[in-house]
């Protein structure tokens, strides 16, 4: 960047900001269409190795540069207007901060003098997400009487800062005065520049940062081998991690020959047939045998936190001697209060040295006794759900974990479909990185954030999604027209808030159906044709299996609407706790 082409000092400062990010790494961008952040639009337009989407409602962009930065693992831009524009990154942002995803976001802001006036599209946007962003700064109206390095070590320490431990979302409010689009102002901006003649000739940032690792001691290490190899009983907790670091924490259990309870969102709970995997432990739990048995006296976790509610109501009321948490951040992941040992270290790292270590341990007689139940529940499962019935709900989540192909990925909306697919995924499918937005499980963004990991990673992603949750987020179908991000977005419509069934306001029939589970009598067709998006409507488990091939060989994305009746899913749900139970209450090991 030898030569800056720029005629105001507003377009100067924004293509400083947007080479300094590109330098970093940073170089995709989402932005919404706006005036006051011309400058900075323009600056992503205009450089060469700027990657950009445009989407016309920031909540759903914010969702879509989440669900990049997520799959990506490395920053990706947001770029909106002054006004309630910035308001609505805050659901993203929210998500981005409790799950630790990267994000950068730059809102454009009025001048000072227009705060506190009652000037259009102003509201005060200094720290408009509070403890949510990682840090904040309010970048001020570009002056040549503030120096360019200004601009770009700021921009340098909001990379920093959101890939330091804890990543998370950095805010830049970057102030403009009109004229706000690039006119000819004659001004020559050559001596303003000279201080960073360095930094344009060459492709670097200004700052580079130096990141190390935690290192658990040696004496940590010989204590945790020791204790592992010693442990009667261990357990692996395997919650919402990465893909790399999912297959080190295989080996591992294998090397101890302890059983994993997987989470879905681990990238574990689908095509691990044959490791030490538990894959339907929650059902299980129903059982009181297995209640009795699967009392640890070491649990190792890592990763998030764990869908199943069930588990944790289990360790929280039998706790084992020693809770290892393994993790990369500082933050307090313990919601049961158990935690008795925290290993800030890298996961992947600590698996590799522990594997080697405790290699040949030999499976615990226990694993092989909670594999024999696993297997028992399986078969119930599967005689339960025969294809040839109705369609159904814990029948759709056996269904798409089978029919999910290898180097694609699965994207699990909350409420019901991440809880049935953690709970009636088939360990027999295929091995495939699963996402959802665990952070704080809100059911906004859905479509957006599976648009984004399919943009990111280049592959199709299958998502499935409730209608509640395809309707918070109608206006991302838009996102789904763009061919480089291929979604498989399957709707289980069971017109309302079916999870609300399983709760105990359920049983205040009165008031129920109006205030709790919403029911709403919309269906998707008109949408998938207002948006452009082929539609499926399957009314059994062969037609959907059809739908879904017949759309995983369209180039672009699809709908497949899928009608669900409440009140028989809660029955059963019930009916597999039940089949599971007497299955495991019939086996030899009960």
């Amino acid at each position: 960047m030898s030569a800056i082409a720029a005629k105001t000092m507003n377009e100067l400062w924004a293509k400083l900001i947007v080479e300094e990010l590109v330098r970093c790494g940073v170089d995709r961008f989402v932005l919404s269409p706006g005036s006051r952040c011309t400058p900075l639009t323009l600056a992503v337009a205009e450089h060469p190795r700027a990657k950009s989407v445009v989407h016309f409602d920031e909540r759903g962009a914010a969702f879509f540069a989440l669900g990049q930065a997520r799959a990506l693992g490395r920053p990706v831009a947001l770029i909106c207007t002054s006004g309630t524009a910035t308001a609505n990154y805050l659901p993203a942002i929210v998500e981005a901060a409790q799950s630790m995803v990267p994000l950068i976001v730059l809102t454009a802001d009025r001048p000072p003098e227009l705060l506190d006036t009652g000037a259009n599209q102003t509201i005060d946007q200094n720290h408009l997400y509070g403890r949510y962003a990682r840090w904040h700064h309010a970048v001020p109206c570009p002056d040549r009487a503030i120096a360019p390095e200004v601009v770009l070590t700021s921009v340098d320490h909001a990379v920093y800062r959101a890939l330091s431990t804890p990543q998370g979302p950095v805010h830049l409010n970057c102030a403009y005065r009109e004229p706000l689009a690039p006119v000819e102002s004659g001004e020559d901006f050559e001596s303003y520049l000279s201080g960073i003649a360095t930094w344009r000739s060459q492709g670097r940032p200004y700052t580079t940062c130096a990141r190390t690792e935690h290192a658990i001691t040696p004496e940590d290490a010989r204590f945790l081998t020791e204790l592992l190899r010693s442990a009667q009983r261990g357990v692996i907790v395997a919650g919402q991690m990465d893909a790399q670091v999912a297959d080190e924490v295989l080996t591992l259990g294998q090397a101890l020959g302890w059983p994993i309870l997987a989470d879905v969102t681990s990238s574990l709970g689908i095509g691990t047939s044959g490791t030490t995997v538990i894959h339907h432990y929650d059902l299980m739990l129903h059982a009181p045998q297995i209640r009795e048995s699967l009392v640890p006296d070491v649990v190792l976790h890592f990763g998030g936190a764990v869908t199943s509610k069930r588990l944790m109501q289990q360790l929280e009321s039998r706790p084992p001697e020693h809770y290892i948490c393994v993790a990369n951040h500082p933050l307090r992941r313990d919601p049961i209060h158990r935690v008795t040992l925290r290993v800030q270290t890298d996961p992947g790292t600590f698996c590799v040295g522990l594997a080697s270590a405790c290699r040949n341990t030999g499976a615990l007689e226990w694993t092989q006794m909670l594999l024999a139940w696993n297997d028992a529940a399986s078969t119930a499962i599967d005689a339960h759900l025969n294809p040839a019935l109705a369609i159904s709900e814990p029948g759709l989540a056996r269904q798409i974990s089978r029919l999910v192909d290898e180097g694609n990925a699965l994207f699990l909306g909350n409420s019901m479909p991440i809880r049935d697919m953690d709970v009636f995924g088939d360990p027999a499918g295929e091995r495939v990185a699963v996402y959802a937005n665990r952070g704080a499980s809100g059911i906004d963004g859905n479509i957006a954030t599976a648009a984004g990991i399919a943009l990111a990673r280049g592959c199709t992603v299958t998502a499935v999604i409730g209608d509640l949750a395809a309707l918070h987020d109608l206006n991302s179908l838009a996102l789904l027209g763009n061919r480089e991000a291929k979604v498989i977005l399957i709707i289980i419509n069971n017109d309302g808030g079916g999870i609300f069934h399983f709760l105990p306001v359920a049983e205040r029939t009165e008031q129920f159906e109006q205030y709790v589970g919403t029911p709403h009598g919309l269906a998707f067709a008109s949408a998938a044709e207002q948006f452009g998006l082929k539609y499926a409507r399957p009314s059994g488990m062969d037609s959907f299996t059809a739908a879904y091939e017949a759309a995983r060989e369209l180039p672009e994305s699809s709908i497949i609407e899928v009608q669900t009746e409440r009140e028989s899913n809660r029955a059963l749900h019930r009916e597999l706790q039940e089949a599971v139970v007497a299955a495991i209450e019939s086996h030899p090991k009960a």
